[in-house]
């Protein structure tokens, strides 16, 4: 489903700011993205896992171009999407949910209309500002409220809504775009635990009811085992690991990681 063959990429440094050039590979910039080969196959639940700065989102956003790799291409469902133009960009982008742990929703507006943004792709800008939404998108938004459990919400401002309840707008969003591939960028990050679990819950069940391929960021190992049929490691914009979770030994968390100093008391040392 997802195909991504030799990505680079580096973040231009700001005038003044301290270099970090990934081995002196290019001056002013910093890398993120080092050498990334990856295939998902449909319906997987790939977990991405890496301390903050190792190249977890910028992956994400890559892989929906929503930022431009440096080098390298990316497939979707067999098309490569990295010289495509912007149309057809876009018409791959509505298959592609998005859900991340600060929501992207307008606060202002009400749970149905938010969802309804996800027809957009469908739609077109013009009518869906002016709200000019189809019989068939406003009951698909419906029905995508209803299985998120917020069938009682659909008038209320998403401003008065809870956390847990704005991330399952989120997710009826994306389902509302029948996405075939949701990429999850740490989507419960902001929440308690039990919500934690409740969101997870509804996106793994979403997942395998439609078969959609599940592309996530988790910042939590253990929340990260409990949903992914696959993880995959980065550390300093490289994969360093590669498997299913009950491969995921101490030597490769700390290879993600790093020695921490938790590892030191605990004697975990001398992989």
């Amino acid at each position: 489903m997802i195909k991504i063959e030799g990505l680079s990429h580096y973040y231009k440094v700001r005038a003044g700011a301290k270099r970090n050039t990934g081995n002196g590979d290019r001056a002013d910039t910093e890398m993120a993205l080092k050498n990334i080969d990856l295939q998902v196959r449909k319906g997987e639940r790939l977990v991405l896992l890496g301390s903050s700065g190792a190249g977890k989102s910028t992956l994400l956003r890559c892989i929906n171009l929503s930022i431009y790799p440096t080098e390298g291409r990316i497939h979707i469902d067999g098309t490569e999407i990295t010289t495509l133009p912007v149309k057809e960009v876009k018409d791959i982008r509505r298959q592609i949910g998005v859900i991340s742990q600060h929501f992207n929703l307008l606060e202002g507006a009400s749970a149905l209309k938010n969802v309804l943004l996800g027809r957009l792709g469908y739609t077109g800008t013009i009518p869906s500002v002016l709200g000019r939404f189809s019989e068939e998108d406003s009951a698909i938004a419906i029905d995508a409220l209803k299985r998120v459990g917020l069938e009682e919400y659909l008038d209320k401002r998403v401003s008065d809504l809870s956390g847990g309840q704005k991330q399952r707008v989120a997710i009826a969003r994306a389902m509302s775009q029948r996405s075939t591939i949701i990429l999850a960028d740490e989507p419960v990050s902001s929440l308690d635990p039990k919500l934690m679990k409740e969101v997870m819950d509804l996106i793994q069940e979403i997942c395998i009811e439609h078969n959609i391929t599940l592309v996530a960021s988790l910042h939590f190992l253990e929340l990260a085992k409990s949903y992914a049929t696959r993880m995959v490691g980065l550390r300093d914009g490289e994969i360093v690991f590669d498997n299913t979770p009950d491969e995921l030994t101490d030597k490769d968390i700390i290879d993600i990681y790093g020695e921490t100093e938790d590892w030191v008391l605990y004697g975990k040392r001398g992989f």
